[in-house]
């Protein structure tokens, strides 16, 4: 349902949020990466919301399967103020109010799934675990291999060094469904944190949109080109706002990084 992200030189350009906006990848012969994606969707709307290219009328609900894992759930489209976006109830797990397992015990998750669906009590297989950079974890528990963008849950069969399905996927970010959606539609830029800046960059923390004071620099690489706001920004070239370096690396979004 989700696809794994690619390697982690692919997941430093920002990969992770297109496949989340569940847009389609087109590549180079001679590259590894994605070069740019189609989107569809990200133009402005006033009559309906997008959430991974599909378009939902007004009080049309997304199917729980795809916003559980965002840990959302009866999210429907909302058209009343002419700015189309999700109205989402945000799930409160038990574990998260208290309801955690009692002392030896542990929480036990399955993929994709935002809360745990039960707990594991002793006596442990201990047959049954994941290896993972040095860490052991039962069945049931989650983990996240670093230098990647994915969420993995131990599960009996799990060979080491094996980050796959049905084991792992893609993290889910859920921006069209956060109020990011009406940002994401006025082709507003992805901000990622500054921890970020020398390594992958997975969901964002927020969005900058367009306030007309921007002035483009950069050598321009590509005759692709981002689109921010209203103004064409080619591969290669960026600006800066405060602390931020907003750059056009793969289009049509561009990539903001605080620095």
């Amino acid at each position: 349902m989700f696809v794994i992200s690619v390697g982690k030189e692919c997941n430093e350009l920002g990969i992770l949020l297109y496949e989340d906006l569940g847009c389609t990848p087109e590549y180079n012969v001679d590259q590894d990466c994605p070069t740019k994606y189609t989107c569809k969707g990200l133009e402005p709307s006033t009559d309906h919301c997008i959430f991974r290219g599909r378009s939902y009328a007004d009080k049309e609900t997304v199917n729980d399967t795809f916003s559980y894992g965002t840990c959302r759930l009866g999210c429907y489209c909302t058209t009343n103020d002419d700015n189309p976006r999700f109205q989402c109830a945000v799930l409160d797990c038990p574990e998260w109010l208290g309801g955690r397992p009692r002392e030896g015990c542990y929480s036990k998750y399955s993929l994709g799934k935002c809360c745990s669906t039960g707990s594991v009590c002793p006596p442990f297989d201990d047959t049954d675990t994941c290896v993972v950079e040095g860490n052991e974890y039962k069945v049931g528990q989650k983990f996240w291999p670093s230098h990647t963008c994915l969420e993995c849950v131990c599960q009996k069969g799990f060979i080491k060094g094996k980050f796959e399905a049905p084991f792992c996927q893609s993290r889910l970010c859920g921006e069209q469904l956060d109020r990011h959606g009406p940002s994401i539609q006025a082709s507003c830029a992805p901000l990622y944190g500054k921890h970020e800046s020398r390594g992958i960059v997975c969901c964002p923390k927020d969005w900058i949109c367009p306030d007309g004071n921007e002035t483009i620099n950069g050598e321009i690489k590509s005759e692709e080109t981002c689109k921010f706001g209203n103004t064409t920004v080619k591969v290669g070239q960026y600006f800066e706002r405060s602390n931020t370096r907003c750059e056009c690396v793969i289009p049509p979004l561009l990539k903001c990084i605080e620095v």
